[in-house]
């Protein structure tokens, strides 16, 4: 690899760490993972996904339980998703995933 490839690599690394989507983001993901109430809510919604999981392994997909605990996972995804800091990082996320995939179709568009 060339130097001046490397130099321009280590430049677009320097832009993507210090730009404000970025930084942003980074910022939300320490405040959720820093949230009672989020790490909660997200406790909640692994706990049904592990009832869910349970009733389809014991008693199949279509019975009564499963069915019950499928439900009690949508609410408990609804809830978690519906947090206003979920909401704003899942809205950063997106903003920094589509800044993610301009810079590969610039880079390896012509190659796929």
């Amino acid at each position: 690899m060339s130097n001046e490839l490397i130099e321009l690599l280590h430049s677009l690394k320097s832009e993507l760490e210090n730009d404000p989507r970025v930084l942003k983001l980074a910022d939300l993901d320490k405040k959720l993972n820093e949230n009672e109430e989020v790490m909660k809510l997200a406790y909640k919604k692994d706990m049904a996904s592990v009832s869910f999981d349970d009733a389809l392994k014991h008693f199949g997909e279509n019975s009564i339980e499963a069915k019950e605990a499928l439900k009690k996972l949508h609410e408990a995804k609804y809830n978690l998703d519906i947090h206003p800091l979920v909401k704003e990082y899942q809205a950063a996320y997106k903003e920094v995933r589509l800044l993610y995939e301009h810079i590969s179709k610039e880079l390896f568009g012509e190659f796929k």
